[in-house]
């Protein structure tokens, strides 16, 4: 895992898995949550196939900001 800055706003994630899958995972990839990070780190800073992160850095409230007060997701 990585050092986070004091002073940056984080979140916590949540997912569920059986742990029959949750045991698998562990036997392919022995530091998941490293692993997870890794994947979303990459998917934000554009080396995979998806949009680079500065999509959503000027995107507009949705519905759910107005429900949950802008901060839950």
């Amino acid at each position: 895992m990585t050092k986070l800055d004091a002073k940056q706003v984080t979140r916590t994630l949540t997912i569920e898995l059986p742990e029959s899958e949750w045991a698998a995972l562990r036997s392919v990839e022995p530091d998941a949550i490293g692993w997870l990070q890794g994947r979303i780190r990459e998917r934000l800073h554009g080396s995979g196939k998806s949009e680079p992160a500065s999509r959503f850095e000027n995107a507009g409230p949705t519905s759910s900001d107005t429900f949950w007060g802008a901060d839950e997701y």
